[in-house]
């Protein structure tokens, strides 16, 4: 009897590119070949292997460390995390392979270990650290073999490779020649630029069948699951022959190229993190910190600029303040056997977080409760490497891992040392004493505990990046959008554990404006009681520095009905009024109540230190009369709201629709003929290899930069003129600071700039996002923001209002003005300096 027909048990370790569905086909074939397995899988998406082997109790789906330890597994299939280059620098790819075989063997000494040979984004952008990530998709498969088999080499493991990069190479050549049935393009086999479709996964699940029985999956039905996932799942019968030829070949092929193995390193399982002990292990000397020499980056001296802040979060590249733990992510209890399970609300329903968040107990039907900490920051996130402390009061079992190296422990604190990069660090607490527990935890970095022991709040590196500004809308800061706050009691409080889930405390933001010396717009909950928005009221009176005017508006964008504040409207004009379409009359008076509540606390004040705000849909013309004039609210109290108010704010947005599904084909047409520009001139300069692809990679969207610039000033590619820059200037803004006018009102911006960016269809297109992120920080964007800038200084004096400060960009936007703090680019220089000829 041959071992196969003995196999009872596959393991996948890895991420979004084994996902759920790989293993059931994997599975489902298995049985159809007469070598039934239980085919299981471990993942944390985006983890490296390194990740997946201190993080394995965490994961979705099995806890591999456990599975192993049990002896049952005969099949180990690894995954390590893209880009590869990164991790063979960072993450010790080859000691990972090597720890998880080891941990494998012990359990089993016949197991039988692979690494799953994935691929790269098929878009291609030129990577810093990812040598080969300019070559086109189907050239980098070729060039990036060696690195995986390397990988395998210098492990000093028995482990295979399932080339299952290969097997798409070879699956590329046989589309491009026509001889897959039924299928133009590699788009049949893909979701996005990385991830498979149905069809895709079939493909892969062939090759691993292959490989791990080394016998062809030729003669396999078209479906190897119960049911069809999805219509597109559907295989015909033809395309399954194919694509079960070319799986075979490429694993039957294959051969390891014959080259001396580096020196492994010597093999050996990770242990989990240590218990906290009374005795303090002597620390590591502090990481050295990359300093952020401020006084080199672009200063705002711009003497009307505005930015809104991007909300809290655990991934904030902002990195707002000294104390980290106010940017963790929301509790999570953990089930048996699984990661999570009860959220932040079920701990609270059962009874075990105290007043400020901090758990008193662990429920006996959960394991732990865990956060997070400085997730996915990206490797260019400067100022955040470095040694933490961490301090906490009470008694209990605190475990700190993912993302945090050379942990120590001592009696109520502990240390890390902390790089930024994918993935987090976890803070879990695995026992808590009932009468004294585990509350109060700081983090913060080790060469700045003397700031925050001092009173200090802030990161200093992110405050010398926003000192100038002159007003800071703070409607992320508050959790504004999808509110659900409405009580005095349950508002936002400087002890709660973090400030991510309801929005920042009134004091802190208060602190930060004084600290800034720069206005604040405030964004009240739509949900907001009176005594909420008096106290909120007061807070501003009392805490501001007696120069600085507080702006307050009631909720925001209540004219958007993707937002639940619309919904809300809604239904409370219908109820007052009757009739249908009431709900931006009920925004004028609702905000018209809390305007006058924020009026009778300054009192005589409020003439010279607040600004009251009512907004629109800028874009909407003519819908600002059911605002400023709400007829079914003048008709109640013989007041239009405009009367209420001292300002009316729009936004200054362009983007002539670059990501809109009717433009899509056009600027996709401009990145090709880009490329194929940057490809002809690199020949022509006659570079070839590392050197063309660099060329290419720098060049790659330059004539597609040119192309969309006159689309984005005046539509002048297409024709279309819709919401681009002379658009907003000549049609929209002249509009808007007419009804300004009309009404007595100070014309403001609440938000503003480039909204390049996909949407519908578009926002999964890689290679859109790539150029949008590209063409969002060129010194063309940067032209674009002066003439905005120019055209909004001959209308208002009010500032203009860049949403946000500090972002990442990606498919969902480039919002920020800063991509990290350490960020310096031209629309960012245009923006502090001010236009040219305001």
């Amino acid at each position: 009897m041959s071992f196969f027909a003995l196999l009872t048990d596959v393991l996948f370790v890895g991420h979004s590119l084994v996902g759920p569905d790989l293993p059931p086909l994997v599975e489902g074939g298995l049985r159809l070949m007469e070598r039934p397995a239980t085919v299981s899988a471990q993942i944390i998406n985006g983890a490296p292997l390194r990740f997946n082997l201190r993080n394995s109790a965490s994961a979705e789906g099995v806890d591999a460390r456990a599975e192993l330890a049990k002896g049952e597994t005969e099949v180990l299939i690894l995954t390590e995390a893209i880009p590869l280059a990164e991790h063979l620098r960072w993450n010790d790819t080859p000691g990972a392979i090597a720890a998880f075989a080891e941990l494998a063997r012990a359990g089993n000494p016949d197991v039988r270990v692979f690494v799953y040979e994935t691929w790269h984004s098929r878009a291609g952008a030129l990577v810093e650290g990812d040598p080969n990530s300019a070559l086109p998709w189907r050239e980098r498969l070729a060039a990036d073999l060696p690195e995986w088999e390397g990988a395998l080499r210098a492990s000093g493991a028995d482990v295979s490779l399932i080339p299952a990069g290969q097997a798409m190479a070879r699956l590329a050549d046989a589309v491009e020649a026509g001889a897959v049935p039924g299928v133009a393009s590699m788009e049949a086999f893909f979701s996005d630029d990385i991830h498979l479709s149905d069809k895709g996964k079939y493909f892969v699940a062939l090759v691993h069948l292959a490989a791990i029985t080394g016998q062809s999956p030729e003669g396999l039905p078209a479906q190897m699951t119960r049911t069809w996932k999805s219509r597109d799942a559907v295989i015909a019968d033809d395309l399954a022959a194919a694509l079960q030829r070319i799986a075979w070949e490429a694993v039957r092929d294959y051969a390891p190229a014959e080259v001396a193995a580096a020196p492994a390193p010597p093999p050996a399982a990770e242990q989990a993190a240590p218990a906290p002990t009374p005795a303090a292990a002597p620390a590591p000397a502090p990481v050295a910190q990359p300093a952020i020499d401020t006084a080199a980056l672009t200063p705002i001296t711009n003497p009307n600029l505005a930015l809104g802040l991007h909300g809290i979060t655990d991934w904030s590249v902002q990195q707002p303040f000294l104390d980290v733990m106010k940017t963790a992510r929301d509790w999570t209890g953990h089930l048996p056997g699984q990661y999570g399970g009860w959220d932040h609300d079920r701990l609270a329903a059962a009874g075990v977080l105290g007043p400020n968040g901090w758990p008193t107990a662990i429920p006996p039907e959960i394991t732990g409760i865990s956060t997070l900490v400085m997730v996915d920051l990206p490797a260019d996130a400067q100022g955040v490497s470095g040694r933490y402390l961490v301090t906490y009061a009470g008694k209990g079992a605190l475990r700190i891992d993912g993302r945090a190296q050379n942990v120590t422990y001592a009696d109520g604190s502990a240390q890390f040392d902390f790089a930024p990069g994918e993935g987090g660090v976890f803070l879990h607490l695995d026992a808590i004493d009932a009468a004294d527990p585990i509350r109060d935890i700081v983090i913060v970095r080790e060469d700045r505990a003397a700031l925050l022991a001092g009173g200090e709040i802030f990161n200093p590196d992110w405050l010398a990046r926003l000192r100038g500004v002159k007003t800071i809308r703070l409607m992320d800061w508050m959790r504004t959008n999808d509110s659900t706050l409405s009580r005095l009691e349950d508002r936002p409080k400087p002890e709660d554990y973090t400030w991510t889930r309801i929005g920042a405390p009134i004091e802190v933001m208060v602190a930060l404006a004084n600290e800034l010396d720069a206005n604040p717009w405030f964004t009240l909950p739509h949900l907001a009681s009176d005594d909420l928005v008096r106290f909120y009221a007061t807070a501003a009176r009392d805490g501001l520095e007696p120069e600085l005017v507080a702006h307050v508006e009631f909720s925001n964008e209540v004219w958007n009905w993707q937002f639940a504040q619309a919904a809300w409207a809604e239904e409370q004009g219908r109820a007052r009024w009757g009739g249908e379409s009431k709900w931006v009359q009920f925004y004028a008076h609702r905000a018209g109540e809390v305007a006058s509540i924020w009026a009778d606390v300054f009192g005589d004040e409020a003439y010279t230190r607040l600004v009251r705000i009512l907004a629109t849909q800028t874009g909407w013309l003519g819908l600002e009369e059911q605002i400023l004039n709400a007829p079914d609210v003048v008709a109640e109290s013989g007041t239009p709201p405009a009367a209420l108010f001292d300002a009316y704010a729009i936004t200054g947005y362009f983007s002539a629709l670059l990501g809109s599904d009717d433009k899509a084909a056009m600027v996709r047409g401009w990145i090709a003929e880009s490329e194929a520009a940057a490809q002809a001139a690199a020949q022509a300069q006659g570079l070839t290899g590392a050197e063309a692809a660099a060329f290419v990679a720098a060049h790659r969207f330059d004539v597609a930069v040119a192309r969309a610039v006159p689309e984005l000033e005046s539509g002048a590619q297409s024709g279309r003129p819709e919401d681009s820059v002379a658009d907003f200037l000549t049609r929209v803004l002249p509009h808007q600071a007419q009804a300004a006018a009309r009404h007595g009102l100070r014309l403001m911006m609440y938000e503003g700039g480039s909204h390049v960016v996909g949407t519908g269809a578009q926002v999964d297109d890689g290679t859109l996002t790539a150029f949008f992120v590209h063409l969002n920080y060129t010194p063309e964007m940067a032209q674009l923001y002066d003439r905005v800038l120019q055209g909004w200084a001959a209308v208002t004096p009010e500032p203009f209002n860049a949403f946000v400060d500090l972002a990442t960009p990606g498919k969902w936007g480039s919002w920020g003005a800063l991509r990290h703090l350490g960020d310096d680019n031209p629309r960012w220089q245009v923006l502090a300096k001010g236009c040219l000829a305001c």
